[in-house]
């Protein structure tokens, strides 16, 4: 077992801090950062993932380097949170790069989690005579790329639930037979609470509603605070109830809804076919491996939140809480007892008089 060394420690987390500069932009793939340090200890070159299917982190690195620091890459240290790949797909093996650099030591944070590559860069690179070590401040990366390992082991999307309450637990105040079609949302929060909320979109992949939200609230489900990505927007629609001219169904950009419905065959790039009776697990499943959506923030209704969680097919919590009594209306979920604080991370905060909570399903807190 490795005993790190302060410098080992601090420049693994710089390359941490800069590989979540690509966060929301390089899924389905993972973030990745890496810093070169010179002999003398000096940083020479940083990089990061910055876009799916562009340069990976360890090439934009080696590019940050001055024409005048070249000559110290073969004694330097790499140190790269994630095993480099060893092979050739939408960019070339980042192995190949390093191999013809041949740097005097590689410090990897986690290795591949693929059990048929895992340790395949390590070990080529090991063999061209470079010191490699891995294992540097692992936890934390397998955090800061849990979607990833998700991805990977779980062959599911990574679910992130999100709602808004009032403090008395009511997420709307019109109970769900009042709420009449196209009537649109009533939010809870105030709009101080929207920049987060859009930055909590633009993480993930996708973003999930069941179709009495889409019917009722008609919402927009886009990122229009910051500059971050909008999600994949996704309705589950067993019944097929959206009309053909509902706003989510017609929209601009690339983004065309996948809508979820019942019914067997190939899925389409805008048709995910699942029965209710087969279970969200196999709907997570299905969105990862037919439409590559790495994870996704499911933001309602009440009853599609509360069916993520009475299956326990969830990842994350993240939870609004207003400062008024509502005393009816539509009941919010509770809050489950397998949330714990999530690692590495605070888990609540405020903007203006709003409250957030954010909690992980235990196994995550666990790791």
């Amino acid at each position: 077992m490795n005993s790190w060394s302060k410098s080992d420690v601090a420049h693994m987390q710089r390359a941490i801090e800069i590989g979540y500069l690509g966060e929301g932009f390089v899924a389905p793939n993972p973030m990745v950062g890496c810093v070169i340090v010179a002999e003398d200890g000096r940083i020479i070159g940083e990089g990061w993932h910055e876009r799916f299917g562009e340069a990976h982190a360890e090439v934009n690195a080696h590019r940050s380097v001055q024409r005048e620091d070249l000559q110290l890459l073969s004694k330097s240290t790499w140190y790269v949170t994630l095993e480099p790949c060893n092979h050739v797909g939408k960019t070339p093996a980042c192995t190949a790069l390093i191999e013809d650099i041949k740097p005097k030591r590689l410090v990897i944070g986690v290795l591949d989690s693929n059990p048929d590559v895992i340790g395949g860069g390590s070990n080529r690179l090991k063999h061209a005579g470079i010191l490699v070590e891995s294992g540097c401040l692992m936890d934390q990366i397998r955090w800061q790329n849990r979607r990833f390992f998700c991805n990977a082991t779980m062959r599911r999307s990574y679910v992130v639930l999100k709602w808004a309450q009032s403090r008395d637990g009511f997420m709307d105040p019109r109970a769900a037979a009042e709420r009449t079609y196209g009537s649109g949302g009533r939010p809870i929060t105030s709009p101080d609470a929207a920049p987060l909320s859009h930055q909590w979109r633009s993480q993930e992949m996708g973003i999930l509603i069941g179709v009495e939200t889409a019917l009722v609230d008609e919402p927009a489900l886009t990122v229009r605070y910051g500059n971050g990505k909008s999600p994949q927007p996704i309705v589950i629609d067993p019944n097929g109830r959206l009309p053909k001219s509902h706003p989510l169904l017609m929209r601009p950009d690339s983004k065309q809804t996948i809508r979820v419905t019942t019914g067997t065959g190939l899925a389409t790039e805008n048709t995910c076919f699942w029965n209710p009776e087969e279970g969200l697990q196999l709907l997570m499943e299905r969105l990862w491996q037919q439409h590559e959506i790495s994870s996704l923030l499911v933001e309602g209704g009440s009853s599609t939140l509360k069916h993520f969680l009475q299956e326990s097919v969830w990842d994350e919590l993240k939870v609004w809480t207003a400062p008024q009594d509502l005393k009816r209306g539509l009941e919010a979920p509770i809050w489950p007892d397998s949330a714990v604080a999530p690692p590495y991370a605070t888990n609540f905060g405020s903007a203006g008089s709003d409250r957030w909570s954010w909690g992980v399903h235990h196994r995550l807190g666990n790791e």
